[in-house]
């Protein structure tokens, strides 16, 4: 509860699984090591094991939501960014894409066939520049409001105030509340 999933620990579990011959590993967690999901994914389906990362809810602690059978865990989902540098020492981030595996099955009929897009699933996105490893400090953000309903696919222009390593962390939540996190590391010129 006090620490997020590790690549270390889910690649350990998947190396008994595979060591067992379980062809399936479902690792429940409240918070993500940053960038796992697309690292352990893959190396899982190498090893033979099919890997579900889900997301543990927040509902889970609450009694009455618990005891109507109200609590759902969501498979993590993915996006992807393109990271751009228009000018020397600036930095540009636009969301490419975003998928969460259960989408399609929690949206009522009425509400899916409003979405059009996968931009649709995304309520608000920002962006830590010079993300350390352990507070997210954000830098830029974007949000849905009521009056507002397009969310902003690209960034505004951050510029660094020397050239070096950098490590951004984008923070997607989607239309049910739920938190993924992925960095990335530039090298800015």
């Amino acid at each position: 509860v006090d620490a997020p999933v590790t690549i270390a620990e889910i690649d350990a579990a998947v190396d008994e699984c595979a060591k067992l011959k379980q062809g399936e590993l479902h690792v429940l967690g409240w918070e993500w090591e940053m960038g796992l999901y697309d690292l352990m994914v893959e190396a899982a389906k190498k090893k033979g094991v099919k890997l579900l990362l889900l997301q543990i809810p927040r509902e889970v602690m609450e009694a009455q939501a618990a005891s109507k059978g109200d609590v759902k865990f969501f498979e993590l989902a993915y996006f992807a960014v393109g990271i751009k540098q228009p000018k020397k020492q600036t930095v540009q981030v636009e969301l490419a894409d975003f998928a969460s595996p259960n989408m399609d099955e929690l949206i009522p009929d009425d509400i899916r066939s409003k979405i059009k897009k996968w931009s649709d699933y995304i309520d608000f996105w920002a962006i830590d520049w010079d993300f350390q490893n352990d507070t997210f400090m954000q830098g830029w953000v974007a949000y849905r409001t009521r009056k507002e309903r397009k969310l902003p696919l690209s960034s505004d222009a951050h510029t660094y105030g020397k050239p070096g390593k950098y490590r951004i962390l984008v923070k997607v939540i989607d239309i049910f509340g739920n938190d993924t996190s992925q960095a990335f590391d530039v090298e800015v010129k």
